[in-house]
């Protein structure tokens, strides 16, 4: 296994997070915010400076990250974000020959990370499973993936209520973003007992972990996997089980710090072993 990382869990500034990453031995990178803002949208120039770093140190691009649908609400922001920002996003994509884009599953009106669990994602209105689909068959056309991942705001919330809306939407061009960690964070328990269910439209896998929420959702302390509610060992067990082989990247929600890093990585190398 590469172990890779989501690059602004280190540093927005794309040569520090590779610097540290790669004295640590990673070598893989997911792109999201760089220091000039929101990738792509942050404009070309930071974009090709991250083409260049990540080529001059022999690392290698796995997933971009623009942050469509996470906080899209209405049609008008949907279609702005369908004629702005993908368009950049898909180009970028195929530019670094990515298999395609994380997205979300579209903001549940009101919800926020501290609130979210009081926001059900059983009955998402229609129009959520139209956007979806016509993204999807979007991304279909343009020979891209869309990667959905469950966020506790969206209403793809959990991984069963993503691989429902899928299912519906009814795209071959849209999987999942496994994070089995922000479901954690929606539920308060380890959702191993939903792989089965998402494990047919897993494409890349997000790696956290955190520990109970006795605080509730909007305290969430987050730590190295193993060290918290999810039996990542056994999560790991399950991708194996089917064949996953795809990018495993760390998102740990830490300080930020190389040693948070360092102990975020050995921790998955074990858990995964």
């Amino acid at each position: 296994m590469k172990i890779g990382i989501v690059s602004d869990e280190i540093s927005r500034d794309f040569a520090e997070a590779v610097r540290i990453g790669s004295e640590l031995g990673i070598c893989r990178y997911e792109v999201r915010n760089l220091t000039a803002g929101r990738a792509p949208m942050c404009g070309s120039a930071p974009m090709l400076d991250v083409e260049q770093i990540a080529g001059e140190a022999g690392v290698e691009i796995t997933a971009l990250s623009p942050g469509m649908f996470k906080l899209t609400e209405d049609a008008a922001a949907f279609r702005r974000e369908m004629d702005e920002v993908y368009p950049r996003a898909a180009e970028w994509a195929h530019r670094w020959k990515l298999p395609g884009l994380i997205v979300f599953g579209f903001h549940k009106p009101g919800a926020t990370e501290a609130t979210a669990p009081e926001f059900p994602s059983a009955s998402p209105p229609e129009q959520i499973v139209a956007w979806l689909a016509e993204a999807g068959e979007r991304a279909a056309r343009d020979g891209l993936t869309l990667m959905v991942e469950p966020e506790p705001i969206c209403w793809c919330d959990s991984g069963r209520a993503t691989a429902a809306l899928l299912a519906r939407a009814g795209s071959p061009a849209l999987r999942i973003n496994y994070d089995p960690g922000n479901v954690a964070w929606l539920e308060n328990r380890d959702p191993l007992d939903e792989f089965a269910i998402v494990a047919p439209w897993i494409a890349n896998v997000h790696v956290k972990d955190l520990r109970p929420l006795t605080r509730g959702a909007g305290f969430p302390e987050w730590v190295p996997a193993g060290e918290g509610m999810i039996d990542y060992a056994a999560h790991f067990r399950a991708l194996r089980g089917v064949g996953y082989d795809g990018p495993v990247s760390l998102e740990p929600h830490m300080d930020f710090s190389a040693v948070a890093t360092r102990r975020c990585k050995e921790a998955l190398e074990r858990t995964w072993a």
